[in-house]
């Protein structure tokens, strides 16, 4: 009797398998405090608005320091003063010392693995971290940031900036971050240090640009291009669209195949 029940008893998939997000309010929460109490964002939004702040007021600044022939080449205009700062470069290298040791750090801890043998999903740790990650630094980085160097432009060039323009590239712009911080998310599945999370992720930050000064297409298929995709439309100039495609592609790779490492990798 025990081995017939046996037999037609169908075998049920486990939690994690059945709620690929199980736990991931709990999780949210805790990524959430540990960026509150921690000093990491307070850093971020130190570095970035003072950033902001000297960008802006570089002709004042050109002026004040007698090169006269680099101020004349410079606008006053409010709106090209705000977006001056804005390549992309620095941001993508503040995400990635921000956000390359979310797992590698907990992994090391040890904290990681007693994490999973609760009932959470490593789907859940993933999402969770990218999500509470993604937002901070969004906020921090770029938004404060933009909306101090608007209120900078207003008061000292007399005039605010065109706010569509400005709102449409910021906008845009929050894909890089989004990329860069999926980028070490993804890599700390599969690369268990600290370091080895950053040179690839500083690889893929600087190799499509030097590949990219030979082969142009390589350049626009590059989802680190997409700060500069985003400041062409934002000003209304001719941009391809093969960037937003090659991030839309990069992105679904990096959450697709952070996914399949993390669920099968032992801890």
């Amino acid at each position: 009797m025990t081995a017939q029940s046996a037999a037609v008893t169908p075998r049920t998939a486990p939690a994690t398998s059945r709620r690929p997000l199980l736990g991931f309010g709990t999780i949210l929460r805790k990524e959430l405090q540990e960026w509150i109490r921690g000093p990491k964002a307070l850093i971020i939004l130190g570095v970035s608005v003072a950033g902001a702040i000297f960008m802006t007021m570089i002709p004042f600044i050109a002026e004040a320091t007698n090169e006269a022939d680099a101020a004349g080449l410079l606008s006053h205009d409010p709106t090209a003063n705000v977006l001056i700062g804005w390549t992309g470069q620095t941001v993508a290298l503040i995400a990635v010392l921000a956000t390359m040791a979310l797992l590698s750090s907990e992994r090391d801890r040890g904290t990681l693995g007693w994490t999973l043998s609760n009932p959470v999903s490593p789907t859940s740790v993933i999402a969770a971290k990218f999500a509470v990650a993604a937002s901070v630094f969004m906020l921090t980085a770029v938004v404060v940031p933009m909306l101090v160097s608007i209120g900078l432009a207003t008061v000292v060039y007399g005039g605010l900036p065109d706010l569509r323009t400005v709102g449409t590239f910021t906008v845009l712009f929050l894909a890089l971050p989004a990329f860069y911080i999926a980028l070490t998310v993804a890599l700390g599945t599969a690369v268990k240090s600290t370091v080895g999370v950053a040179g690839v992720a500083f690889a893929v930050m600087f190799l499509p640009a030097t590949i990219g000064g030979l082969i142009p297409t390589v350049a626009e298929l590059s989802p680190t291009n997409i700060g500069s995709w985003a400041m062409l439309v934002a000003k209304g100039q001719p941009a391809s669209m093969l960037t937003p495609i090659g991030w839309l592609v990069s992105m679904a790779v990096l959450i697709v195949g952070a996914k399949l490492v993390f669920d099968r990798q032992e801890l």
